[in-house]
């Protein structure tokens, strides 16, 4: 299906963009069940799977907000703050248009960003009303990669959230060897290649600086024990990128309650998605993660 494109704006100069998918089973009433969606590390809302995530959980019956945060370096920095939703006609989210802020980008910014996103989806005069959402409508919230350790962080410090869903997410952000650090700290940056662009990229020291002065609040899976939200946690049995044990830190709480699961996927090669065509794994974790948010964000919170 094809989205709505939005901007969504926050505190300062650099709205969200977003894609807005709104549920296929619906009439005309209000949207009752919002799922706002965060993409990891150098991804953006229309990466890989990510939209074949939210058609999903759109033809299941939830709304999803697929979102860019706001420093990606995939969104012009000069995108401004008006609030405006259409038909995409034109959005080029595959190439950087602003490594610059890219560069800026921190942990701290992407949690702001989506606080503001969850924020303005529940304020009846903005979100609710540009996107035809309920008063007090459920939200749940899911994330990919670092996305997923950003979403684990908005929902410890809003409970309120219903429901979350995580997939191949570090027990921590911070995974950087003493050796880039150093290099980090003595160049101001630390510089690599985004190969499926060829754009080179480089995070500042902004990011280091927010890793270690915010180390114990960034160790998502030390802090899940604290988690009251209902969490299912997807994983790859081979991932390439993030040992399966990251996500095993989730889990492991004192007392496993069932409304905390993972799900392990026997597999070399996670969520392999190509034209249209989803692998043994990505399916089971669509299902999954529909499953999951059918089982607890369905039913509306008390108000």
């Amino acid at each position: 299906m094809q989205p709505f494109l939005l901007t969504i704006p926050t505190g300062d100069a650099h709205p969200i963009v977003a894609d807005w998918y709104r549920p296929t089973l619906l009439d005309a009433s209000a949207v009752a069940h919002v799922v706002v969606m965060c993409h990891g590390f150098k991804g953006h809302r229309r990466w890989g799977f990510i939209p074949a995530v939210a058609t999903r959980l759109c033809a299941a019956g939830f709304g999803a907000l697929a979102i860019d945060f706001s420093h990606n370096g995939r969104v012009p920095a000069d995108a401004g703050t008006a609030h405006t939703i259409g038909p995409d006609a034109a959005a080029a989210t595959g190439r950087y248009t602003s490594p610059k802020m890219f560069r800026a980008n921190t942990i701290a910014r992407e949690l702001a960003d989506l606080e503001a996103v969850i924020a303005w989806v529940r304020d009846p005069v903005r979100g609710g009303h540009a996107l035809g959402i309920a008063e007090h409508a459920a939200i749940g919230v899911w994330g990919h990669s670092r996305g997923g350790a950003v979403a684990t962080l908005a929902t410890l410090d809003d409970p309120s959230i219903a429901a979350l869903v995580t997939w191949s997410t570090s027990a921590h952000p911070d995974h950087y060897t003493e050796r880039q650090k150093q290099v980090w700290r003595e160049k101001g940056e630390l510089v690599f290649t985004d190969y499926a662009t060829g754009t080179r990229l480089a995070m500042g020291v902004a990011l280091l600086d927010d890793l270690e002065e915010n180390h114990d609040a960034y160790a998502v899976g030390t802090r899940a024990v604290e988690l009251t939200t209902p969490h299912l946690i997807v994983h790859g049995e081979h991932d390439p990128t993030v040992p399966v044990a990251e996500s095993y830190r989730f889990y492991d709480t004192p007392t496993i309650r069932a409304d905390k699961k993972l799900l392990r996927l026997l597999t070399g090669h996670t969520y392999a998605y190509e034209e249209g065509l989803e692998s043994e794994a990505l399916k089971n974790a669509l299902k999954a993660t529909v499953d999951w948010f059918d089982t607890y964000l369905r039913p509306a919170p008390t108000v």
